[in-house]
């Protein structure tokens, strides 16, 4: 009861690939599709409220560092990202693009602001990563 395998509910497919990280990025419970996994924007539930996926995994084995690996490596490519764009302003404007004191604000602003907006995502994302990396481990 509760384990990260799709196929042990009695009748049920796994889900594919693209159909559990589209149920994850809308915060669904990747394997059915259940909504309300979340009780807010910071806690989410322990289990699925229908098909009884146990969220949290093995806490031991530190389960959600995956998940702030993405948090952290989607907001680093963004502020990266700006920093190139950035770049590319200045050397197309012939350097007089927006000064650094806005760009380096923006960063810091951004760079707080992005890992919460992206922390509830990234852990329903990396629940069904877990689906996925486990498939043939049958106690998951």
């Amino acid at each position: 009861m509760g384990e990260l395998n799709p196929a042990d509910l009695a009748g049920a497919e796994r889900p594919s690939i693209p159909t559990m990280l589209g149920r994850a990025a809308v915060l669904h419970c990747p394997r059915c599709g259940a909504g309300q996994v979340f009780t807010s924007w910071w806690c989410m539930k322990k289990c699925c409220p229908r098909c009884d996926l146990d969220f949290e995994g093995r806490p031991e084995e530190g389960h959600f560092l995956g998940a702030m690996t993405i948090n952290i490596g989607l907001t680093a490519g963004i502020l990266l990202l700006g920093m190139f764009i950035y770049i590319v302003v200045l050397a197309v404007a012939g350097g007089g693009g927006p000064p650094v004191w806005f760009v380096v604000v923006t960063s810091a602003v951004l760079a707080v602001a992005m890992p919460a907006f992206f922390y509830p995502f990234t852990k329903t994302i990396w629940v069904a990563a877990e689906i996925v990396m486990n498939r043939f481990d049958p106690n998951r």
